[in-house]
């Protein structure tokens, strides 16, 4: 990257988050340099707008964020807090760790779900913070995190591997930050960046697991920022996602603070293959055929502040919304 685009983009990230620090909410203005460059200027998404939560957990039409009732999950309205500054604290879930907040829900309506996912590519971005020395802590089997999952998987019934047997599904989970990496002789400026390929038929093809999971090296996920960062102050996490073509390999990218961190994640185009992820070219690459519901959560006793979320994309043609 050119050193005008990398102070451009550095920039950004520093009046962003020189914003929240000053404790309002940051709205969206300029997309970050690298999602400009990617064509992504069009804001698909603000949190946290008036009126955009439901709060009711009414499950109807036209909200952003809803309840996170997935897996069986059941978040009790009183552990999120709406602040006045426009920020959402979230102080965990008994019912299921690190999702209270969703942009979709299912419903028994003919889409089965409520909401929105996010499809061909984007740039996804959160300012967040939080105690690390309490999220550490074994109070729950939660932590931070900011994630998104298939809502082919989640609601839809669409993951279904083309060319395989009934039931047999594929799909992408995308973990922007998750505070759970916690090894011997690590500080507390580690977490975790993820992306899992998951397949196979529900509890049968890979013995004592749900699914089959192909997922990043934990040398990649390990995600390292400065010793002397101060997590209880608010610092962005994103997560940029370019889609394959023909001619053009896929990408995922992770950001912290406007930098990139970690390995960039490539793919051939996917087009159904037949074999396991694992060693292919085309590795993740069923993300481009999917769409995703990002998710919001912590555990109990280890509360994450929300201050801004903002998807940056060529538009919204390829989003799925109802």
């Amino acid at each position: 990257m050119d050193a005008i685009a990398k102070s451009v983009r550095m920039g950004i990230a520093a009046a962003t988050v020189s914003g929240l620090l000053a404790g309002g909410s940051a709205a969206a203005s300029l997309p970050p340099a690298d999602a400009a460059a990617a064509g992504f200027t069009q804001n698909t998404l603000s949190a946290f707008k008036p009126g955009s939560i439901d709060v009711d957990d009414t499950k109807k039409s036209g909200f952003s964020w809803y309840f996170y009732h997935f897996y069986g999950s059941q978040p009790r309205r009183q552990n999120i807090v709406l602040n006045s500054d426009g920020s959402v604290t979230f102080n965990g879930d008994t019912t299921g760790p690190n999702g209270q907040l969703a942009t979709a829900a299912p419903a028994k309506n003919g889409a089965k779900f409520v909401g929105v996912a996010f499809g061909g590519g984007a740039y996804i971005e959160a300012a967040i913070k939080f105690d690390p020395n309490a999220a550490r802590s074994k109070i729950s089997n939660g932590w931070p995190s900011f994630w998104a999952m298939s809502l082919e998987h989640l609601a839809t019934g669409a993951a279904q591997w083309v060319g395989k047997p009934p039931g047999y599904e594929q799909f992408i989970e995308a973990d922007f930050f998750e505070y759970d990496i916690d090894g011997p002789n690590l500080g507390l400026n580690y977490y975790g960046a993820n992306l899992h390929d998951w397949y196979g038929v529900y509890n049968q093809t890979c013995p004592g697991h749900p699914f089959c999971d192909s997922w990043r090296d934990y040398s990649d996920v390990k995600t390292a920022v400065s010793p002397t960062t101060d997590f209880t102050q608010y610092h962005t996490y994103g997560f940029l996602w370019l889609p394959a073509s023909d001619s053009k390999a896929g990408q995922v990218q992770f950001y912290f603070d406007g930098s990139r961190v970690g390995k960039t994640i490539t793919w051939a185009k996917f087009a159904h293959q037949m074999d396991i992820p694992d060693g292919q070219p085309w590795k993740f690459g069923a993300l481009d055929k999917q769409h995703l519901v990002l998710i919001l959560g912590t555990g109990l006793g280890k509360p994450m502040t929300v201050g801004s979320l903002n998807v940056w994309q060529s538009s919204n043609d390829q989003n799925l919304r109802n």
